[in-house]
């Protein structure tokens, strides 16, 4: 029993120690990404955080023709193409936390943009980059690049040359959101007052003693106020900005613009899922607000936001005073149509008309119709016809340099939202 024991003794003695780095080691823990179904569809918790992500994109081709109206066009003129292509690609992201105060939201849209370069130009590849949106919400307040509050609807289709006579602005805001509740609220902001500016004159229309005025630098912002409702029937609006009218040069001490608006979307439940849209806008030196698409033909040719300002002496004579700011008006509409999980359609129209004072003033009627194909969810094949009457009239002159013109666009647009 003895030597039985003193070798086990000698075995136990004998034997190579085992440490804990011998034995073998867990793996550490994997940290799944998380679905956050709080928001929507898409986002995920970004690991680590109790933040909800959503990473969208899109990417956008099309092919224009411009070929169509009256004289000179894309067609008969060299200097202008008459078709185009576009090449554009969108990533957006979206991060969501829920706060003791409320939701903070910051939110980024980006855009890369690839066209058709001007005639006469040489080769190029260049790219434009555009900050499309920028801004963060915490609770009621809104900061940042976003939507204008004055817009309401801003179309259903697709736009992509001219489109119909309503605000759709992207600007800098800062502006607090208050939440009656039952889908009722109103929002007050204050706006960046440059990406609102039109062409300004001064002087005699199409006379050697006139000059172009242009805007003095911004001194307080624009402001907005809007009231609103959202509830299962559709939305409505009104709403009303006051914006500064500096002018660079010193003729005139500068004055005050203003533009008011109504609108209403009615879902339409007996056409499957469609919905209707009419909304009017008034303005006084603010004609942006009442129409973010005039036709660049009449801005380039004199087409202004505000009537003469001041008389002034200049080394050719004098520069008679106008009667105020120009009038502007417009009344727009739309509908848009799912028939099918794969086909829809949308038509909208608009009137605009613009009162200048020694100055053509302009009217002018958008049309556009789209249709579009869904084979697969989120990639859409679609053509657009655009149709735009111009007539430029001034009463007191009857000025025959301007006539009345018309301009049809074609697009065909393949697009694919991920």
């Amino acid at each position: 029993m003895r030597k039985l024991i003193q070798g086990a003794a000698a075995l136990l003695m004998g034997a190579s120690p085992v440490y804990a780095a011998d034995l073998p080691v867990a793996p550490e823990p994997v940290e799944y990404v998380q679905i956050c179904d709080a928001y929507g569809r898409g986002y995920f918790f970004i690991p680590g955080t109790d933040t909800c992500l959503r990473i969208r994109g899109r990417v956008r081709a099309e092919y224009r023709f411009r070929n169509f109206g009256s004289e000179p066009n894309g067609w008969t003129d060299r200097d202008l193409n008459g078709t185009e292509t576009r090449g554009r690609a969108y990533l957006r992201m979206d991060a969501r936390t829920q706060t003791e105060y409320g939701l903070l939201r910051a939110y980024i849209d980006v855009y890369w943009t690839s066209d058709t370069q001007p005639a006469g130009s040489i080769l190029s590849s260049a790219v434009g980059t555009t900050l499309d949106g920028a801004f963060i919400q915490f609770g009621g307040l809104t900061v940042g690049r976003t939507q204008s509050f004055f817009d309401f609807w801003t179309g259903y289709a697709y736009g992509s040359i001219n489109t119909v006579a309503y605000s759709d602005r992207k600007t800098w805001v800062a502006g607090y959101t208050a939440d009656f509740g039952n889908g009722f609220s109103s929002s007050l902001a204050i706006e960046d007052r440059s990406f609102r500016n039109e062409n300004l004159f001064a002087g005699t229309y199409l006379n050697s003693t006139g000059f172009a005025q242009g805007y003095g630098g911004t001194r307080w912002p624009s402001l907005v106020l809007n009231f609103r409702v959202d509830q299962g029937w559709g939305s409505a609006q009104i709403m009303g900005a006051i914006s500064e009218v500096r002018y660079l040069d010193s003729l005139g001490s500068g004055d005050v613009g203003w533009a008011i608006g109504a609108g209403v979307e009615v879902n339409l439940g007996w056409l499957g899922d469609s919905q209707f849209a009419l909304q009017g806008d008034y303005g006084q030196g603010a004609i942006d607000y009442v129409n973010s698409s005039w036709d660049q033909r009449a801005i380039a040719i004199g087409t202004t936001n505000f009537r003469i300002p001041t008389d002034a002496s200049t080394t050719t004579g004098t520069v008679k005073r106008g009667d105020g700011m120009t009038e502007a008006w417009s009344i727009e509409g739309g509908i848009y149509t799912e028939w099918t999980p794969e086909w829809n359609t949308a038509f909208q129209a608009s009137y605009a008309q613009a009162d200048f004072d020694r100055l053509p003033d302009i009217d002018q009627f958008d049309v556009i119709g789209k249709i579009g194909w869904t084979p697969v969810d989120g990639f859409e094949i679609g053509t657009e016809i655009e149709y735009r009457y111009i007539d430029y009239t001034d009463i007191k002159t009857r000025d025959t340099r301007l006539t009345e013109r018309d301009e049809v666009i074609v697009v065909i647009r393949a697009q694919r939202d991920f």
